[in-house]
């Protein structure tokens, strides 16, 4: 049975056509396409468009219309990547100097909610160093499926809970903390679209950060 093309993936093979292949534009479009294996390769390329703000050279006033228009991804997962892939730089440079993005291997690249979830424990208080590395050596080492990684993380951080704290003031935190996650993501997303001030908008990523980090 053929591959059926999504509307996404043709959309972008034919953007790639009016490119130069050697030029960086085709380059981030072409690893779009390949997302799922090459996510990393995604990741360092949009942590440059975004630092540099190369996206107004191509016609774009924010980050979140490029990657919405041009790449086919939505805000939330654009951030995702990018902030992953910059954790691993500044954190993990040794792993990405072991990666092969010319051949690479879906089953031996740790998945990018994994990364991230990896990423938000680092910053949470109640990991410990120990818990760290061992969760580090789980994703990294190991590539454990997420769901595996999300199971370790809510054990470390539920037995490193304040004794004082029952499991229904927990749940109505989570509750709560889930809703506002959902309406702050919503507002990003417009404030984006509305070309706030840049500091404004990195000060919401970095709440989003906090909850996405106190969720676990």
């Amino acid at each position: 049975m053929a591959f059926q093309k999504t509307k996404s993936i043709n959309q972008i093979e034919e953007r790639m056509e009016t490119l130069e292949p050697e030029s960086l534009r085709y380059k981030i479009l072409d690893s779009a396409r390949r997302f799922k294996s090459s996510w990393i390769e995604l990741g360092q390329y949009l942590f440059i468009v975004y630092k540099d703000k190369m996206f107004k050279n191509w016609g774009y006033l924010t980050f979140e219309a490029y990657c919405s228009k041009e790449i086919g991804i939505r805000q939330v997962t654009a951030m995702k990547l990018l902030k992953s892939y910059s954790f691993l730089e500044h954190e993990e440079p040794a792993f990405l100097k072991r990666q092969s993005f010319d051949e690479p291997k879906p089953n031996e690249i740790p998945s990018v909610d994994s990364v991230n979830m990896l990423r938000l424990a680092k910053q949470n208080t109640r990991v410990s160093e120990d818990d760290y590395k061992t969760l580090r050596g789980e994703v990294l080492d190991e590539v454990k499926e997420d769901a595996e990684v999300k199971k370790k993380i809510k054990y470390i951080l539920k037995s490193n809970a304040p004794k004082s704290i029952t499991e229904d003031t927990v749940g109505r935190k989570d509750k709560l903390a889930g809703k506002f996650l959902s309406q702050l993501r919503t507002a990003r997303h417009e404030m984006g679209l509305l070309s706030f001030p840049a500091k404004i908008v990195k000060q919401v990523d970095e709440l989003i950060d906090i909850l996405e980090d106190f969720q676990g």
